[in-house]
């Protein structure tokens, strides 16, 4: 069973109001090489915006497979299902919960280290231990560790 992490995030308007009633969809699709060889993985999770525009979901971690070549795509759309963004080409890392502004930020860099050993991995924790609770599989020695700052 892979291992999922949380993404949230808060949708908003143009107006920097809340989307409430608001639908998230975010799509997993690609090849990648397991144990037992070559699977497609395919995945669609979905979300409703609260009141306040937040949502959040648990997506399966990009990494667990060899080559690491699937890809989430996020799309948001308002109550009445009018297209508010689209973001693709994202990459999850680790298990650790996680905003989808911060995932944005750091899927390119992650993508780029999944295909290159020399490239280290950028990986979001709230503290060192959670990231050394992390399964094996998601974490090498070159990782990039960011925490907040206390």
């Amino acid at each position: 069973m892979p291992t999922k992490a949380t993404v949230s995030g808060v949708m908003q308007d143009a107006n920097l109001s809340p989307v409430v009633g608001g639908k998230v969809i975010a799509s997993l699709v690609g090849s990648d090489f397991f144990d037992d060889g070559i699977r497609i993985v395919t995945q669609k999770v979905s979300a409703v915006t609260d009141a306040q525009g937040q949502w959040s979901m648990p997506l399966i971690v990009n990494r667990e497979g060899d080559n690491n070549s699937t890809s989430w795509t996020v799309d948001g759309y308002d109550a009445l299902l009018n297209p508010v963004f689209k973001i693709t080409g994202l990459f999850i890392a680790s298990a650790d919960p996680i905003t989808l502004s911060e995932l944005e930020k750091i899927s390119p860099q992650n993508q780029k280290a999944a295909k290159d050993e020399d490239v280290a991995f950028i990986v979001v924790v709230e503290s060192y231990q959670e990231y050394l609770d992390l399964p094996e599989g998601q974490r090498r020695a070159s990782d990039i560790i960011l925490e907040p700052m206390t």
